[in-house]
């Protein structure tokens, strides 16, 4: 249930795993689309430091509202942004707020053996090096 002047993400969410994707793949001809744009790179930036409504990122960014709702919408369907909890203005308006999709995305240049590998490296435990 959306918090009356909350501030604060309600949400928790569980740490996600990183997106991995290869140079080849149709999700990285998305993302490299969407992120052609400063702008949207600016966005998605300030949403890894802290979740954000549209206006707090107008407002961190320099741009407008209705330049925020464009690369939020062409972020969120590259898959790397989601509304992730609703919060109400001193005026009563609902407010989505929006974060990163995954944390991080990992993009592969190489074989398709490489992406799988990549996958295969990331989800494991990292092995304790010699001296730690």
């Amino acid at each position: 249930m959306p918090h009356l002047l909350s501030k604060e993400p309600i949400t928790d969410r569980p740490d996600p795993e990183p997106e991995v994707v290869g140079l080849d793949s149709r999700d990285s001809e998305d993302v490299f689309s969407v992120l052609a744009s400063e702008s949207a790179r600016s966005i998605l930036a300030e949403l890894y430091r802290d979740p954000a409504t549209k206006s707090e990122l107008a407002a961190r960014v320099g741009t407008s509202i209705q330049n925020v709702s464009h690369h939020l919408e062409n972020l969120s369907e590259a898959g790397l942004v989601d509304v992730i909890d609703e919060w109400y203005s001193e005026k009563g308006r609902e407010m989505d707020v929006y974060a990163p999709e995954s944390s991080p995305f990992v993009l592969v240049v190489g074989k398709q053996d490489a992406v799988s590998d990549a996958r295969r490296s990331i989800a494991s435990e990292p092995t304790p090096q010699l001296g730690d």
